[in-house]
Order: C-alpha cells, then sequence, then structure tokens
C-alpha cells in the first residue's frame, strides 16, 4: 500500500510494562503504514517504564510517528484510555494494550479493509493466542464467526458469546467513534473498558469481518487475571463489571430495555457458574433458583445444578464442556 494521508491513532496505556515496553515499541516500529500518531500513558508505573520510553522517543520520531507520551499517578486502564481519547487525531482510531502484539500489517490492513468498505464504521480481524516465551507457538484463537442469521454483537457482547475482547482486533472511524461517543471519555472503572468503547459502536454502528489473523494475545503467568482468586474476591469482580454494564446501559438509555433484563440473568448465571467451580452446593443452589425467579434458567443450568451434587454426573458434565469446546474450536 501506498502511503496514505489518513492519520491511524493509536491508543496504549501501560501499567509497570518494563519486561515488554521496548517489545511493544519495536512493534509499532515495524508497521507498514504510516502515519501513525501513536498516544503512550504510563498508569503511574514504579518500574522502569518512563526509561524506555524515552529510549524509543527519537526512534518513533524518526519513523515519522507523532508520538504523545502521558503520565498519570495510578488510576487504571479506562482512565488512561479516556485521555488518550480526549486528544486523538486520526480519522482511524485503535486502541491497544502494551503487552500484546501486532502483526506488522494490522494497521495497513485494517485500513485498506475501512477504505474498501466505506459502509463499515468499524473492521474487526482475527487473532491467535500465545504464550510469554513462545510467541511463534499458536495455542488458540480468537475471532467472531459471523451469525448465519441475526448478527447482534451487542447482545453477545453482553452475554459474552462469540466476542473478541482484546482490542488489538479492531479499527474503527473516528467519525462513528465520535458519534456514539462525542464527549470522548469512557467510566473511570477498572472492570473494563473495552466493553465501554465496543458496546455503544456494536449498538449504533454497522461493522465487518476480516479473516486474517493479524494480532498477537499474549498470555503471562503474572498477569493480574491469572492469579488464583477466592469465591468471595471473583463475586466482588462480577459485581463491579456488571454495575459497571448497568451504568453503560443507562448512559445509553437502554434500562428499560430487553437487554437489561438479559444482563441480570447473565450475572445470576455467573456467579451461579462459579458457586459450581468453587464446590459450594448451598450457594448454587441459591443461585439455581435466583435463575429460576427471573426466568433466566435453562436446560443446561439444570443439569449443572444435579452435575454439582452428583459425582457422575459432574463427570458428564465435564466431558460435555470439554467435547463443546473442541467442536468450537473447529468452526
Amino acid at each position: 500500500m501506498e502511503q496514505k494521508s489518513k492519520l491511524v491513532s493509536i491508543i496504549t496505556p501501560c501499567y509497570n510494562g518494563e519486561a515488554f515496553a521496548g517489545r511493544f515499541f519495536e512493534n509499532i516500529l515495524e508497521q507498514t503504514y504510516s502515519p501513525i500518531e501513536l498516544i503512550f500513558i504510563n498508569d503511574g508505573s514504579t518500574d522502569k517504564t518512563g526509561e524506555i520510553v524515552e529510549a524509543y522517543r527519537e526512534k518513533l520520531e524518526k519513523k515519522g510517528i507523532r508520538f504523545v507520551y502521558l503520565e498519570q499517578e495510578n488510576a487504571g486502564q479506562a482512565v488512561a484510555v479516556s485521555k488518550g481519547l480526549s486528544i486523538f487525531n486520526g480519522e482511524y482510531l485503535m486502541w491497544t494494550d502494551s503487552d500484546d502484539l501486532l502483526d506488522p500489517d494490522n494497521v495497513e490492513r485494517k485500513v485498506q479493509y475501512l477504505e474498501e468498505h466505506p459502509e463499515d464504521d468499524f473492521v474487526m480481524c482475527r487473532g491467535r493466542i500465545v504464550k510469554e516465551g513462545a510467541l511463534t507457538e499458536k495455542i488458540g484463537e480468537l475471532k467472531r464467526v459471523k451469525p448465519r442469521g441475526e448478527d447482534d454483537m451487542f447482545r453477545d457482547l453482553l452475554e459474552e458469546k462469540n466476542i473478541v475482547f482484546t482490542p488489538g482486533v479492531y479499527m474503527v472511524r473516528r467519525d462513528a467513534f465520535l458519534r456514539v461517543n462525542p464527549k470522548r471519555e469512557i467510566i473511570p472503572s477498572r472492570a473494563g473498558q473495552n466493553w465501554q468503547i465496543l458496546l455503544p459502536l456494536a449498538y449504533s454502528c454497522k461493522y465487518g469481518y476480516m479473516r486474517e489473523e493479524l494480532f498477537s494475545y499474549v498470555i503471562r503467568e503474572d498477569s493480574h487475571s491469572r492469579q488464583t482468586k477466592s469465591l468471595e474476591a471473583v463475586y466482588e469482580k462480577l459485581k463491579l463489571h456488571n454495575d459497571l454494564l448497568r451504568q453503560i446501559l443507562i448512559e445509553m438509555g437502554l434500562q428499560q430495555s430487553k437487554y437489561w433484563n438479559l444482563l441480570e440473568a447473565k450475572y445470576l448465571r455467573k456467579q451461579f457458574d462459579n458457586a459450581y467451580f468453587y464446590h459450594n452446593e448451598e450457594l448454587l443452589l441459591q443461585k439455581y433458583e435466583e435463575l429460576k425467579a427471573c426466568g433466566g434458567a435453562t436446560k443446561r443450568d439444570m443439569l449443572i445444578k444435579w452435575a454439582g451434587k452428583n459425582r457422575l454426573m459432574n463427570m458428564a458434565y465435564t466431558l460435555y464442556k470439554k467435547l463443546k469446546t473442541f467442536f468450537r474450536s473447529l468452526l
């Protein structure tokens, strides 16, 4: 692709990224597309992230990248991303995590798609899952399979079905983003900045699919999401996330919609599933009754309830989940 005049803004928050910040900047330098505006927000890092940033500043600017470096006291990724959203200048927008990897042609291919498909407001590619220390060994994939019937990405986001949440797969047109988020900010919650950007877009905008894998999601063993948590901690995290999604629906004027009830049922089901996972039979039965009361209980939930009380059923359900995961991977 010949150099284009349309600026692409990439917003990246980072907290204590000493181990991978250099790799991230090298990744940006390798991009085959220009011009790029990189807005990098240091979220109160206590390691050498700031020093690494300064070591790459000249390299980035020599490549013609418009580099904006911001620092803040540790306040979470949503606050950091909001700062970037308030100042970005690009006609196209991306937001990425600093520990994940964009293929060298990630930006170029997405711009090419949106240039060739003016009817779409944003686009999503596919990605691969890798482990830190073995970045070339694919262990899984990230993709949204285009539904054969109704394509309701908004509902799927709320239900967390057939969705990719890692931001490196997305690119959105500036005018589409500003149409759904004229304030250029998101809620300062630590419960999920990606939902805040994606939900309004999915509700109001048209979107396209790319079959190419252009992104790697890196699993790190020291990641907060991989640390063992108590059931109480899991429930608290679920509550924070559910409260955030409720707030988003309220801001969108959807608190009286079918989506509100759908969200409530999903929240109860996640509590129910975790009660099963943590072998808390009393809580499992309680949450099942709450699911029944709101009309959200399914045959699948009944099966889990039985499995939680019966060892043989537990083994059968575990086998069922493994087979379901295997057949989904074949799609």
